[in-house]
């Protein structure tokens, strides 16, 4: 029972599953501001792609992940030959979800997601060896795509207001999701020198790439609160005055990486989570 229990945790900790939550965590904080009630479906269509992804990309850098990540790397070898089969039979599951529950602008959007996803190790992370961070901002524009899905996936007309909001939430979803990938990337330098990337703490040094992400993480906590008090007309609910928490959440897992604590990268590869969780906390608050 006690190696179960453990192989679950390596399991959901380091083979994309907690990740994968992040991704569901976008599709909600956008239905959250968009007043969009989002379904399990949606959820699981969307749950699935990502993990899928994860598995890939886990299962393509096995080798240059044990000098970074060895524990992971670790869990990953005892399911090795397992892979192939999961992501096959995974794949045929996502299509059939996709035919029974979605629409086909919904579909191709998930589709050509997933096969970016998948050509993420093939090929398109390997151009950072060219373009300085280009993996980060590859990576991250993925995600910033997931504001939009719930207005594709339910076929909502969109407004003025409406494409304003998704176009904050595509901005501050980039940005935020840059902080992330560099912020990762710092555990992964050894592995990134040996495969030839430019990373950011390549190039510029972990020192430097730490005031980065504390400036991004200061200047886009605020950004939606303020644009709340600015703009009142956008309708947003009060509850997402408390996105200033991030600041404060965000420098306390930068400290312990910066100090050698590795659980603050774990923590850091949460991002995405804790936008919906502060504004469903301001909902509750603000009942």
């Amino acid at each position: 029972m006690i190696t179960f229990f453990k192989f679950l945790f390596n399991e959901i900790l380091y083979n994309g599953h907690f990740q994968t939550w992040g991704s569901l965590a976008i599709v909600i904080f956008s239905g959250q501001l968009l007043n969009i009630k989002i379904t399990w479906d949606l959820l699981l269509i969307v749950y699935l792609s990502f993990y899928l992804i994860y598995l890939h990309d886990r299962y393509r850098s096995l080798e240059v992940d044990f000098l970074t990540n060895p524990i992971r790397s670790k869990h990953i070898k005892s399911i090795y030959k397992y892979i192939p089969s999961i992501l096959i039979i995974g794949l045929l599951i996502l299509i059939s979800l996709l035919y029974y529950f979605s629409n086909i602008y919904a579909a191709i959007f998930i589709i050509l997601v997933t096969i970016f996803g998948f050509l993420y190790p093939l090929y398109f992370k390997g151009l950072t060896k060219k373009i300085i961070a280009f993996k980060n901002f590859y990576v991250s524009l993925v995600f910033s795509l997931l504001v939009i899905l719930p207005n594709i996936y339910y076929q909502i007309s969109l407004t003025r207001t409406t494409l304003l909001i998704l176009l904050l939430l595509f901005i501050f979803t980039l940005l935020r999701g840059l902080m992330m990938q560099f912020f990762l990337d710092l555990k992964d330098i050894e592995g990134d020198k040996k495969e030839g990337l430019l990373t950011l703490g390549i190039v510029l040094g972990k020192e430097k790439v730490f005031k980065i992400i504390n400036v991004i993480n200061l200047f886009t906590s605020l950004s939606l609160p303020i644009l709340y008090i600015a703009m009142p007309s956008l309708s947003l609910h009060p509850s997402i005055l408390f996105l200033v928490f991030l600041a404060i959440w965000n420098f306390y897992f930068f400290s312990l990486a910066k100090n050698g604590n590795f659980f603050g990268f774990i923590l850091g590869s949460g991002e995405f989570i804790y936008w919906s969780l502060f504004v469903y906390i301001g909902e509750l608050i603000l009942k």
